[in-house]
């Protein structure tokens, strides 16, 4: 157990860089050639003393012919790129629901052309050297996100002891990337997930031109990032080409479980469909940018209001056979992985009921009859029984928020845990410790409002780049993250101390949700 005071920030290690890489200047910002495009270095970072490669193509355009389909690979570019382009320009199209509040760019933002990744390189680093790279893929709900908006990965680079390399990308939203009607023959479904696995597959081909190792790539993500890294942990089930990555680190991995999504999602397509007014596929790829954009704001605003199903993966019968969690239980997922790191905040629930005036009475019988209405009645009782009825107010609430966090957040990890030999496990419980919180901590660049306790941001962040570097998170202030092993081992990260405790969702409770899942 660690006690952390609540005052310490211990500001010096902000300016203590990992490696040795020297310093270097803006004279001369290098050049990679990829074979398809020279690709320039964007900028110079001089305070972490790192090249940043922004918006390298991994992918070609997905218009036209290609909307609604898997990525296709790069085409090739003229003269020498320097990724040199807006924010904007760069991001794909999204929609941000009001109650996100607003953004410096509006409500709507962001192109159809937008399958970019970034490449951090610290100035040490050159081709042969074969360091360590870690992949971030962005959380959203799946319908926002970018690879350069959840946080500022400078300090996370420069805490690793050892250099290493850090990727992020871009991936299609809304509509536009989950778009997955079934018995619609040329839309392909959960295109996000293919999005993802080609900019994975993008770093196994070519990082080593940056000097990076593709036998030593971890690929990280929150939410729906978590959520796009346990699909691919489980694609094919597990059968098929290998994975592009040997390590990963699922955070708070969340998605709607249910396995008749892809069945629901005609109605998405009827109503994407409606508001352009296209009544073909045809219509549809022919159709301006403008015309689409306006449709998927349409569309995310019904999602908001709960006329029609979210967006997310969703199960196809191929790339994603089967709800997660019962891939993994039935050993159909990716052995290949060398370990993981599985994280949860302590009340995921908060995305939904974050406050005990957003459940009432009926709640909790409305979460378990819409999600698992095929169900037989014996596990509907089982879940009563699990998840018992205490009275109204607080503990109707604590009660529905528990079932819908274990089913959306916490079982998932639980699964992923106990499925790999190799695997640790960590709870944020900084209060109030909802949804989301921990990426402030994972992005840690010194004193912020969104952090509580600085300590814990430093513990956070080197036990990710150890893990990166080393494969294992190790021991740091302390403070050290054990094997989940059979006692179900996890972190607890908490105001005043950290500590190990078992697992608080390696229960019965995630047991019956595997049985559960198969009615979804």
């Amino acid at each position: 157990m660690v006690r952390i005071g609540l005052k310490e920030t211990l500001f010096s290690l902000l300016l203590i860089g990992g490696g040795s890489c020297a310093v270097s200047d803006n004279s001369s910002l290098p050049i990679v050639d990829l074979g398809y495009v020279k690709q320039q270095a964007t900028e110079y970072n001089q305070t972490y003393d790192f090249y940043h490669f922004r918006n390298i193509r991994y992918a070609a355009p997905p218009l036209g012919d290609l909307r609604f389909r898997k990525p296709q690979p790069p085409l090739p570019q003229a003269g020498i790129q320097n990724g040199d382009i807006s924010f904007v320009e760069s991001t794909c199209h999204q929609t941000w629901p009001p109650f996100l509040g607003t953004t410096p760019f509006g409500e709507d933002f962001g192109v159809e052309d937008c399958l970019y990744l970034d490449v951090y390189v610290p100035t040490c680093v050159k081709p042969g050297d074969d360091v360590p790279v870690l992949i971030w893929v962005y959380g959203g709900g799946y319908i926002i996100g970018a690879k350069e908006i959840s946080g500022d990965p400078a300090h996370l680079i420069q805490s690793s002891d050892e250099p290493m390399i850090y990727v992020s990308f871009n991936y299609r939203l809304g509509a536009f990337g989950w778009l997955s009607p079934a018995n619609v023959t040329d839309i392909d479904a959960n295109i996000g997930l293919h999005d993802s696995l080609a900019a994975m597959e993008w770093v196994e081909k070519y990082i080593s031109k940056f000097g990076g190792n593709k036998d030593k790539v971890t690929v990280m993500g929150e939410s729906a990032g978590g959520g796009v890294i346990l699909h691919t942990i489980t694609s094919n089930g597990g059968e098929g080409k290998k994975l592009p990555f040997q390590q990963a680190i699922v955070q708070s991995a969340g998605f709607d479980p249910k396995r008749t999504h892809y069945d629901n999602r005609y109605a998405q397509y009827n109503e994407f469909r409606k508001s352009t007014n296209c009544t073909t596929l045809e219509c549809l790829r022919d159709a301006p940018t403008e015309v689409l954009l306006k449709a998927n704001h349409d569309v995310i605003m019904l999602l908001v209001t709960g006329e029609i199903g979210a967006f997310g993966p969703a199960v196809d019968g191929g790339y994603v056979p089967d709800i997660p969690i019962r891939l993994l239980t039935q050993g159909r997922y990716h052995h290949e992985l060398k370990s993981l790191i599985a994280s949860s905040m302590g009340f995921e629930a908060s995305i939904q009921f974050p406050t005990p005036d957003t459940v009432t009475n009926g709640t909790f019988d409305d979460l378990l009859n819409g999600l698992y209405s095929l169900a037989p009645e014996s596990l509907k009782q089982q879940a009563l029984a699990l998840y018992p009825y205490q009275g109204p107010g607080i503990t109707e609430w604590l009660r529905t928020s528990a079932f819908f966090g274990d089913t959306v957040f916490n079982c998932n990890h639980v699964w992923l845990a106990k499925s790999f030999q190799k695997s640790y496990r960590y709870v944020f419980n900084i209060p109030p410790a909802f949804h989301g919180e921990d990426v402030a901590y994972t992005f840690y660049t010194g004193p912020d409002p969104a952090i509580a306790n600085e300590t814990t941001a430093i513990i956070h962040q080197k036990f990710i780049t150890n893990y990166v570097t080393r494969g294992e998170p190790g021991c740091e202030k302390g403070a050290c993250l054990p094997s989940y092993g059979s006692g179900a081992n996890a972190l607890s990260m908490n105001l005043t101390e950290i500590k190990v405790v078992r697992d608080p969702w390696a229960t019965e409770r995630c047991d019956l949700l595997v049985d559960l899942a198969g009615y979804s």
